[in-house]
């Protein structure tokens, strides 16, 4: 995954808090020597519970980034196991691409292409997300491993498709895809009219 992340963005690494907890350490081990009278034994859990707190929040907050991560997990696994039901819950009402108008359109083709054996494994290889909410765009490289049996698998049972895949944020703050596009499949350039 490649996307640019802040050391001092909070909820997308801990890494701000641990360093605020380093420094509390620091502090209050300077204190606790240079004031033994001032020396408490709750002062050396402020840098714990500042290094928990680091971990529980990037643990607890799911950021919009993770979420889109999330889908394309989801949609990655669903593909593989030819789960329309769970492709259907991913994909925005108000889908579109270059040759599908509707979520309506893009669920056939689903259904159509799982009808029969298809992929045995992908693999995510390169991915960049741009976030500006409530819109959201993805390039993604992946590796596909075709089953033997697959109608694809007469050019090679590996694929790499090089695809962009748009996402829309909805009221609930649930991020689904609402377009497509292929913009590579082995190197080559090529769009969902190859691939159909």
């Amino acid at each position: 995954m490649v996307k640019e992340i802040s050391m001092f963005d909070l909820f997308e690494t801990p890494w701000l808090l641990l360093i605020v907890s380093i420094i509390v350490l620091a502090v209050v081990i300077i204190i606790r020597q240079s004031r033994p009278d001032k020396s408490r034994w709750w002062q050396l859990l402020m840098p714990v519970i500042l290094a928990g707190l680091a971990f529980g929040v990037d643990f607890l907050v799911k950021t919009d980034y993770e979420k889109i991560e999330s889908v394309i997990d989801l949609a990655s696994k669903a593909v593989t196991v030819r789960d329309i039901a769970q492709v259907d819950t991913i994909i925005s009402p108000d889908y579109h691409d270059l040759i599908h108008n509707s979520k309506d359109e893009i669920i056939a083709f689903c259904r159509a292409i799982f009808s029969g054996p298809l992929i045995e494994k992908t693999k995510t290889r390169y991915t960049i997300i741009n976030v500006s909410a409530p819109e959201a765009a993805c390039e993604l490289e992946i590796v596909v491993h075709l089953e033997q049996e697959s109608i694809y698998a007469a050019a090679g049972r590996i694929i790499f498709i090089k695809a962009k895949l748009y996402f829309t944020k909805t009221p609930e703050g649930k991020w689904l895809i609402s377009g497509s596009q292929i913009l590579a499949v082995n190197n080559q350039p090529s769009n969902w009219k190859n691939i159909r």
